[in-house]
C-alpha cells in the first residue's frame, strides 16, 4: 500500500470501508471500491463499484456525478450508488470528507428493501447530494466513529453480525434524511405492484443487462406478456421500454463520461458485435456511437 493510501484509507475489510479523504475520491487510494474508466486510473472519471456515502466535515469541493456538476460545502452528504460515474474537481485547502464504503453484497444482505420504494430510488438516483442539519450531522459523526472503532476489532466474536446491525441502524437514520424530501413509508403493495418492484430490482442489479423481456419474465416465473402488462399498468411503459431505458442510460454514461473504447463498451454491455451495437445506439439515440461520444466535447 502506498503512503498516500496509508494516510487516507483508514480501515477496510472485503465488504466495508471507512475512509477519511483530503481530495474527493482522489488519486488511486480506494481502487478496491471503484474501477477506473480511463487509461490512467489517477485521471478522469471513475465508475463506483460500491455504495459510497460521504459527508464533508470542512472546506468546499466540487464534483460531477453522471455528468451533472455539484458544488459541495461542509455538512453536505454525497451518495454514489454502484455504477455511478464520478469525476473529481477542485477543492479548498481545508477540505476534508468522511466516507462509508459498502459493498453491494453487504447492502443487499442488510437493507430492508421494503423501504426502497420507487420514490426513494428515483430521488437517490437524481439527487446524490443533500445537506444535513446539525442533528443529522452529529448523528452521522457518531456512526462514523463507531464503525471506525469496530473495524479495528474485526477479530471479536460476532463481528459480522454486529456490523450488519450497526449498518441497518445507520440506514434507518439515513432514511430519515431522505424522508425530508420524499415518502419513505413502507407500503402494502398489490400483487402486480410487488411484481413490478421485483422486476425493477432485478433490472437494477443485473449486469450486464439482457435486453430480452423473456429473461426477466423467466426469473420472475411469469410470461413476458404478463410482465409487460404489469409494467404498463404500474408505470405507463412496457417492460421492453423500461429495459431499453436502463440499457441506453448505461450506453450514454460509458460513451459520454469514460475513455473506454467503443469495443470495450460493446463487450462490457454484452452486445454480440460492433455492428449490432452501432445499430442499437443509432436506433435509440438517432446517431452512432462515435457521434454520440463527440457530444461530450461540445
Amino acid at each position: 500500500m502506498k503512503e498516500k493510501e496509508k494516510e487516507d484509507l483508514w480501515l477496510l475489510d472485503k465488504d466495508f470501508g471507512v475512509l477519511r479523504e483530503h481530495g474527493i475520491l482522489s488519486d488511486d487510494n480506494i481502487a478496491v471500491i471503484r474501477s477506473p474508466l480511463s487509461g490512467n486510473p489517477d485521471v478522469g472519471p471513475v465508475k463506483m463499484e460500491w455504495v459510497v456515502l460521504c459527508v464533508l466535515t470542512s472546506g468546499t469541493s466540487a464534483c460531477t456525478i453522471n455528468g451533472k456538476e455539484y458544488a459541495l460545502k461542509a455538512h453536505d452528504m454525497v451518495l454514489c450508488l454502484p455504477h455511478a460515474v464520478l469525476a473529481r474537481e477542485a477543492h479548498s485547502d481545508d477540505f476534508q470528507m468522511d466516507c462509508l464504503c459498502i459493498s453491494r453484497k453487504v447492502l443487499e444482505a442488510t437493507a430492508d428493501f421494503s423501504m426502497f420504494n420507487w420514490d426513494v430510488m428515483t430521488f437517490l438516483s437524481t439527487h446524490p447530494v443533500v445537506c444535513l442539519n446539525d442533528e443529522e450531522y452529529a448523528r452521522f459523526s457518531l456512526y462514523y466513529a463507531l464503525m471506525s472503532h469496530k473495524l479495528e476489532h474485526q477479530s471479536l466474536p460476532r463481528y459480522k453480525e454486529s456490523m450488519q446491525n450497526l449498518l441497518k441502524s445507520f440506514l434507518f437514520d439515513f432514511y430519515s434524511v431522505v424522508g425530508r424530501y420524499v415518502s419513505v413509508d413502507t407500503y402494502n403493495y398489490s400483487q402486480g405492484q410487488n411484481l413490478f418492484k421485483s422486476f425493477l430490482d432485478l433490472l437494477a442489479l443485473t449486469r450486464p443487462k439482457p435486453r430480452a423481456v423473456s429473461f426477466y419474465a423467466d426469473k420472475l416465473n411469469i410470461t413476458p406478456k404478463y410482465l409487460s402488462a404489469v409494467c404498463k399498468n404500474a408505470s405507463g411503459k412496457t417492460a421492453s421500454e423500461l429495459i431499453h431505458k436502463a440499457v441506453t442510460k448505461e450506453v450514454a454514461d460509458l460513451l459520454l463520461y469514460t475513455n473506454k473504447s467503443i469495443k470495450e463498451i460493446m463487450v462490457e454491455l454484452d452486445f454480440p458485435s460492433l455492428s449490432f451495437f452501432g445499430k442499437y445506439v443509432k436506433r435509440h439515440f438517432g446517431m452512432g456511437p462515435k457521434e454520440l461520444r463527440a457530444r461530450r466535447s461540445t
